[in-house]
């Protein structure tokens, strides 16, 4: 759970089990504040300088989130649709000038990415997160 954090850095490494793996994060803010996304990145261990997702900090999308598979539950905004967006303010300052935030309150919206992928070797993912206050939410990153 997270609730008024600052800008906050996780990384994970990950072994690649199959060639074609979605990183995917799940978002529920918990009420009218928002949560903010930025700077993720997927690096193969063994060429880290070579970024393995499309758009990893947003910087390439406008007011809708280009590269990235975006949803939110039927409990959003009164039936489901098209999840988050993009923000050009409150971004996490080293990413750029762009990053996604939540768009559902009273739900949970997903966002996703698959990257190639080749199988036992290990990856680096990272990202920032920030929620802006309000009551504890939820964040889920996962891979499969």
């Amino acid at each position: 759970m997270i609730g008024g954090l600052p800008w906050t850095s996780y990384s994970y490494t990950y072994t690649a089990t199959n060639t074609a793996p979605t990183l995917s994060f799940t978002v529920h803010s918990g009420g009218g504040e928002k949560s903010y996304l930025d700077g993720v990145s997927v690096v193969d261990n063994s060429a880290p300088s070579i970024q393995l997702l499309n758009n990893p900090s947003f910087e390439n999308s406008t007011s809708t989130v280009t590269d990235w598979v975006i949803w939110c539950t039927t409990s959003c905004n009164g039936g489901g649709g098209d999840g988050g967006r993009i923000s050009t303010s409150g971004c996490h300052p080293a990413s750029g000038s762009n990053c996604y935030t939540d768009k559902c309150g009273a739900g949970y919206d997903f966002l996703g990415q698959s990257f190639s992928a080749t199988i036992g070797d290990n990856y680096t993912i990272s990202f920032w997160l920030f929620k802006n206050g309000g009551p504890p939410g939820v964040f889920y990153a996962n891979i499969s």
